[in-house]
């Protein structure tokens, strides 16, 4: 898979795109005044295109140029790399994270995880999940798929997996939910505890029903070792670290290998989570511990 690293420049004056090679993929540097706008994309369209680019990565001051070539790609087949597959490679991660700074323990712990119905999601990365905590609640309208799992699990003693759809009653007590796909419309047909941490993996959810006091997870931070840092530095200095190692794996077509591989990939790479963003930027240990504490509340006025 081929990668384009897009980045502004201070180009000369006749030069509205310039072309690198870079690792067998390309940066694509674009005039820092941006002049003639309408040109410039046109003419990095075309590129993408004959230098059959499958992902792009835009840096940080493209922001807003890259919404409208969102839009101008249309139904070419490229992708906008964002960080979110990385964090659905990484979701077990991202709750253990979470978990870690409320120095809330797994195996004490029930988690909630959400899924519509899709041939594409790999049912094997519950297995971390069913391994670690110990009551996993599976919500799905997938419920035949999800049956098969659930009768190889009542085989193994101590390993206690529910699944449902009841949208009334399932997420009403969840404390941590994992939202694989669910969009923001679909997740709002649930009743949730107004207390619960959303983590969502593919879709960039902001929920905000009435009386929702919770957290909304969609993004996080990562740190890697130097060897990644001194190769990024030669793309540039203003792209997201999670989308450049993200692009990493992209390049490498190990989007198409067994789940299993990517997470042993990760592992490798030494890839930790450094931080999570939710809908007003950083969100930090205080408010995941206030969060904390509010459910450990309500628990002891239910007993």
């Amino acid at each position: 898979m081929i990668i384009g690293y897009i980045k502004e420049e201070n180009l000369k004056p006749f030069k509205g795109i310039e072309i690198r090679f870079f690792d067998n993929n390309y940066i694509i540097a674009l005039a820092g005044a941006k002049k003639d706008k309408n040109r410039i994309k046109k003419k990095l369209i075309k590129y993408i295109q004959k230098l059959k680019i499958d992902a792009l990565v835009f840096s940080k001051e493209l922001e807003n140029f890259k919404t409208s070539i969102c839009e101008m790609l249309g139904s070419y087949n490229v992708q906008v790399l964002n960080g979110k597959k990385l964090m659905e490679f990484m979701e077990f991660q991202v709750v253990k994270y979470v978990l870690n700074k409320q120095k809330a323990n797994m195996k004490e712990e029930e988690i909630y995880i959400v899924f519509k119905k899709s041939s594409d999601i790999d049912l094997n990365f519950l297995k971390k999940f069913i391994e670690k905590f110990r009551v996993v609640n599976i919500v799905t309208n997938d419920v035949e798929r999800l049956k098969n799992v659930q009768d190889n699990l009542l085989e193994n003693d101590g390993i206690l997996i529910s699944v449902s759809n009841n949208k009334r009653k399932a997420l009403k007590r969840a404390k941590y939910i994992l939202n694989i796909n669910l969009n923001k419309e679909e997740l709002s047909k649930y009743k949730i505890n107004r207390n619960a941490i959303i983590i969502n993996i593919r879709e960039i959810v902001k929920y905000d029903s009435s009386g929702f006091e919770g957290i909304n997870i969609n993004q996080i931070k990562i740190k890697c070792p130097d060897e990644f840092i001194e190769k990024f530095e030669q793309i540039g200095d203003n792209f997201d670290l999670v989308e450049l190692y993200e692009s990493l794996l992209f390049s490498d077509n190990i989007q198409k290998r067994k789940i299993e591989d990517v997470y042993d990939r990760i592992d490798k790479d030494d890839i930790s989570i450094t931080g999570i963003i939710g809908n007003n930027g950083a969100i930090s240990d205080e408010e995941l511990q206030k969060i904390h504490n509010l459910n450990l509340d309500k628990m002891r006025k239910l007993v």
